[in-house]
């Protein structure tokens, strides 16, 4: 199940087949992007855990899914700052995880936890 997950969420990410096509290098997709930082990876690895949890049924946690290929993954998406990038630094500290979460979370219409939501809360008054 999980092997399949992954396999979906690679289809979602383009420039993940092009590093395979070596259409682009590795470095190159590190620097311009965050889909293939440990944050991201953390991030969508909590997503399937909460959605695999849900049903375990492909067709309805793929459907789930598909907003991702509308996300800006672009590491100069201001989105990012403060959630994943911080002082122009990608951060993988517990907070920037769950605010990573979130933000996916919110793309793919999913609720959020209660600690979810007092992290998000607190990152919304500026206490992040």
């Amino acid at each position: 199940m999980a092997q399949e997950y992954w396999e979906h969420i690679d289809t979602t990410l383009p420039e993940w087949e092009m590093v395979r096509k070596r259409e682009l290098s590795a470095p190159e997709m590190r620097r311009d992007f965050i889909h293939s930082h440990g944050i991201a990876l953390h991030a969508l690895g909590r997503i399937g855990n909460s959605l695999l949890r849900e049903s375990a049924a492909p067709t309805k946690w793929k459907r789930k899914l598909s907003p991702l290929k509308k996300v800006d993954w672009t590491r100069s998406n201001t989105d990012w700052e403060g959630r994943a990038i911080v002082g122009g630094r990608v951060s993988k500290s517990h907070q920037n995880v769950t605010l990573t979460v979130n933000y996916l979370r919110k793309h793919l219409r999913l609720g959020l936890s209660a600690e979810e939501q007092r992290v998000e809360d607190a990152y919304l008054r500026g206490e992040a």
